[in-house]
C-alpha cells in the first residue's frame, strides 16, 4: 500500500468517528475495537513509526466495570477526540509532504525547461537569421527581431536575382518578389519547371515570398505593433529561416 492509499483511508476512518460517539453499550466494544485497530494497522504497514505513537499513546482502558458508566462515557468521548486530533494531525502532515514534493517537482520541470534564447539557438536558424535577429531576440526585441530576419529574406532575393539596383529602386518589394519567383519568366526557379506540379509549386513559393513581404515584414516596419511573445517570435524566425533556406539552393536563370 502507497502512502497516498493509507492516507486516503485514514481520512475514511476519520469519518467514522461520529458514528463512533454515537456507541453506548458493552456490545458496542467491539465495533470500537476492530476501528481502533483497523487504523494502527494501517499506520503501521504504510507510515512511520512517530505516527503509530502519536495515535496509539492516546489509547485507554475502555473497559465497561472499571468505571460507572457515565465516567467511562466521557473518558471514552475524550478519548476519541484524541484519535480525532491525532489522526487529523497524521493526515494533514503527509497532504503537506505531497504538496511540497509536488512544488518542488514543478520547480525541477520549470529549471529543466529550454528558455527562449536556449530554443532559439536548439532550432538552428540559416545563419543569415541568427546573425540579424539573435541579438535583438536574446534582449526580447521581438518586433524588430522578426523584422529584420525578413529584411535578410528580401535582401537575399535582390541579391540572389542580380537585378540592376535602378530597376530595384522603384519596386514595391512584393513586387519584387512577383517578378523574381514569375512562373512565365522566373529570375529564381525553384525547381526545373518541366510540369504542372513544378510550376505549381513555383507559383506556391511566389505566393509565400509576397506574402512574407506584406502580410510580416511590411506591417513591423510601417506600424507599430508590439510582439510580447517569444515563443510565436520564434514560429515567425523559423518561417523566415525557412524561405533563406530553400533560397540558397535555387537556381538563378
Amino acid at each position: 500500500m502507497d502512502v497516498s492509499k493509507a492516507i486516503e483511508l485514514l481520512k475514511q476512518a476519520l469519518g467514522e468517528i461520529p458514528h463512533l460517539r454515537e456507541l453506548h453499550h458493552e456490545r458496542d466494544k467491539q465495533e470500537f475495537e476492530l476501528w481502533f485497530n483497523k487504523v494502527q494497522t494501517i499506520i503501521k504497514a504504510t507510515l512511520d513509526t512517530d505516527d503509530l505513537k502519536r495515535f496509539s499513546s492516546q489509547r485507554s482502558a475502555h473497559v465497561r466495570g472499571w468505571f460507572p458508566d457515565d465516567v467511562y462515557q466521557q473518558d471514552y468521548l475524550k478519548r476519541l477526540t484524541d484519535y480525532e486530533t491525532a489522526l487529523k494531525s497524521i493526515i494533514q502532515k503527509y497532504e503537506l509532504l505531497e504538496f511540497e514534493e509536488k512544488s518542488v517537482k514543478k520547480t525541477e520541470q520549470k529549471d529543466t525547461a529550454k528558455s527562449p534564447i536556449q530554443l532559439f539557438d536548439s532550432m538552428k536558424f540559416h545563419p543569415k537569421v541568427v546573425e540579424a535577429s539573435r541579438g535583438l531576440f536574446k534582449d526580447r526585441y521581438y518586433s524588430q527581431a522578426i523584422f529584420e530576419a525578413f529584411k535578410a529574406v528580401n535582401n537575399f532575393v535582390k541579391e540572389k536575382s542580380e537585378l540592376p539596383l535602378n530597376e530595384i529602386r522603384g519596386m514595391k518589394d512584393s513586387q519584387l518578389m512577383a517578378k523574381v519567383f514569375d512562373v512565365n519568366n522566373p529570375i529564381i526557379k525553384v525547381n526545373e519547371l518541366l510540369s504542372d506540379t513544378d510550376i505549381s509549386e513555383q507559383e506556391g513559393f511566389k505566393f509565400l515570398f509576397m506574402g512574407a513581404t506584406v502580410g510580416i515584414r511590411n506591417p513591423k516596419a510601417h506600424d507599430f505593433i508590439e510582439m510580447k511573445d517569444p515563443y510565436k517570435t520564434l514560429e515567425y524566425l523559423a518561417f523566415a529561416s525557412l524561405l533563406l533556406k530553400k533560397i540558397s539552393f535555387w537556381k538563378v536563370g
